[in-house]
């Protein structure tokens, strides 16, 4: 597996070839994940990336924009004063700015690409509640019914308060997988987990279907949380 470090820009040797090189060398792994739709956590890990190159040109701009600048006149016609900029970058901060230029717009297609493989597989996965739905949402269950198997993959779930994004999110446990058929069905699991943990005596339970066999830790679980939220409409 190709990792792009927190730190590539300024780690190792700071050349614009040999950044573009460690950058198209992960974006070429990420296609390849993205391909076969696993989606995390490169999509994540892509919009750090994103974000972070942003930062550092926003940066960049306000500490430019904050030096003074010498007064060299007035434009007549929009009454505007027109100045010479005094500040020159160095040679490092040149090749920043190439390797910032070539790295935004395809950290950008990326995201982008892994955008739309994570609403395709939102489009063919199916969420439906097991049981009565209880008023307590906050913890509960989710099974991910395997597609071509008579398997069950079961999640303990519960909604943490925010994550970096300030986003509200679901932390999950997997706790087993069992196998179903005539003689034992899903209402039967949620019996037996309600069972096995007294704590949750009427848990929130929700099955996961699936169109298609996707991976389930790097795509199906990640777009279930996504959807389940939506469900329980927790905010």
């Amino acid at each position: 597996m190709i990792n792009l470090q927190k730190n590539w820009l300024t780690e190792g040797v700071f050349d614009f070839e040999y950044k573009k090189y460690v950058l198209l060398a992960y974006l070429q792994h990420i296609n390849r994940e993205f391909d076969v739709n696993r989606l995390h956590p490169h999509l994540p890990d892509l919009k750090f990336h994103f974000d972070a190159c942003l930062s550092i040109r926003a940066n960049k701009s306000s500490i430019k924009t904050a030096i003074p600048k010498n007064l060299t006149g007035i434009d007549l016609k929009t009454w505007q004063l027109k100045y010479e900029e005094t500040h020159q970058d160095d040679p490092y901060m040149e090749d920043l700015n190439y390797i910032l230029d070539f790295a935004i717009p395809r950290l950008s297609k990326s995201i982008e690409q892994g955008t739309e493989r994570f609403t395709e597989v939102s489009e063919n996965v199916r969420i439906s509640p097991v049981g009565i739905v209880p008023l307590r949402l906050q913890e509960g269950y989710l099974l991910f019914l395997h597609t071509f198997q008579p398997l069950v993959s079961v999640f303990q779930y519960q909604v943490a308060l925010y994550d970096e994004l300030k986003e509200r999110v679901l932390k999950t446990r997997f706790l087993e997988t069992v196998r179903i058929g005539i003689g034992y069905t899903v209402p039967q699991i949620k019996v037996d987990l309600t069972k096995k943990n007294k704590s949750l005596p009427n848990p929130a339970t929700y099955i996961i279907e699936s169109k298609y066999d996707y991976p389930l830790h790097e795509t199906l679980l990640p777009v279930a949380k996504k959807l389940v939220m939506k469900e329980i409409n927790i905010t």
